[in-house]
């Protein structure tokens, strides 16, 4: 039975979330994966603030007292501020979708209605991991005064520099402000490595991924109640499909393993056990991001994490009136996060000091 006009909006709030979908093939998206779905978001365990800004805090010193002493000795005591605050601002968004009521399907039965817009609520969705995606993996906030100030990314966090060793300054843009408001020229600790490469050989790139690997690893010498613990290490290495390949060329001129530096395994590469992934949106040359310099991305996922501002988590809105078109309803959704490194050193990065040149 066809709803009447009047009943069409209520009859979509109360049961749009309750109704099993129809089924369809979707071949809409343009990406192979979505890393920010699968890494960063967890609907079952969201991390909420309530403050201003997204803060938290980082420990950067001791009050170093250790001292060797004899008979009658005199102590010496020193206390300093061991903690500072790191901070960002929240990055908003909003996505939408809207419909006619006039729309010939809403002159059919109930099924086909919720099925109709069921699909275009899983459009909203997927517009925003979508749209997450971009950001995730493009160069981030341009300048602290930026409006609307968009939601760092991973680039973002973990900067460029062609000398090898913990060089990852601030983003461009952000020097006179620091990362996340910590400055590394006050706080040396607070930069990621990094190096660059020429070829894809065992000398030029494996090894300077193992190293990179190795000393971006940092064991406390007893348990700190950390953001995150620096015991369990959650590493991948983000990649372009090229370099996938010429790690897998290198590993077959080898006729075997390069010991256990680089191996493949069931058709995947993987440089000291840690797999090398390809990340579509700087391989797919359609891409907003794709890249040319054959970046090696070295991420513990453990030292990342997404904070959603209190409130704002999915806020959906019920269909409301286009104000310009009277049979036009709009369905709208809003978020406040921000994308977070705790642990900029335990993270690094590489690139080629050649233009590399994807496949379509």
């Amino acid at each position: 039975m066809a709803l009447g006009i009047e009943q069409l909006d209520d009859f979509i709030q109360a049961y749009l979330q309750r109704y099993v979908m129809g089924k369809w093939q979707d071949i809409s998206l343009p990406l192979q994966q979505y890393k920010f779905a699968s890494r960063l978001f967890d609907r079952a365990k969201k991390d909420e603030m309530s403050t201003a800004y997204c803060k938290w805090k980082l420990k950067v010193r001791n009050n170093d007292n250790f001292q060797v002493v004899g008979l009658y000795h005199r102590d010496s005591s020193n206390r300093v501020n061991m903690l500072t605050e790191a901070s960002m601002k929240w990055a908003m968004t909003t996505t939408n979708y809207h419909y006619d009521i006039d729309e010939e399907v809403f002159g059919q039965g109930a099924k086909q209605i919720i099925d109709y817009m069921k699909l275009q609520e899983d459009g909203l969705m997927v517009d925003f991991f979508t749209g997450m995606e971009d950001i995730m993996f493009g160069e981030g906030p341009t300048d602290p005064a930026q409006n609307p100030f968009p939601p760092c990314s991973l680039l973002w966090w973990i900067t460029a520099d062609a000398t090898e060793g913990f060089n990852g300054a601030e983003p461009s843009g952000f020097e006179s402000v620091g990362v996340g408001n910590i400055k590394t020229s006050d706080y040396p600790a607070w930069k990621n490595r990094t190096f660059s490469y020429t070829q894809v050989s065992q000398e030029d790139f494996v090894a300077k991924v193992i190293r990179s690997m190795d000393k971006c690893m940092f064991e406390p010498p007893i348990a700190f109640p950390d953001i995150v613990s620096q015991n369990r290490p959650n590493w991948e290495l983000l990649t372009t499909y090229s370099r996938i390949e010429r790690c897998r060329e290198l590993q077959r001129l080898q006729n075997d393993n390069i010991g256990k530096d680089l191996g493949e395994y069931a058709g995947s590469v993987y440089i000291r056990n840690v797999p090398m992934v390809n990340v579509p949106a700087w391989t797919n040359i359609e891409s907003i991001n794709a890249r040319t310099d054959g970046i090696i991305l070295g991420v513990n996922w453990a030292t990342f994490k997404w904070y959603y501002q209190s409130g704002r988590n999915m806020r959906k809105r019920k269909p409301f009136q286009h104000k310009d078109m009277s049979n036009v309803r709009v369905r709208a959704m809003d978020d406040s996060g921000q994308i977070v490194c705790f642990n900029r050193r335990g993270n690094f990065r590489g690139y080629s000091t050649e233009a590399v040149a994807e496949a379509a």
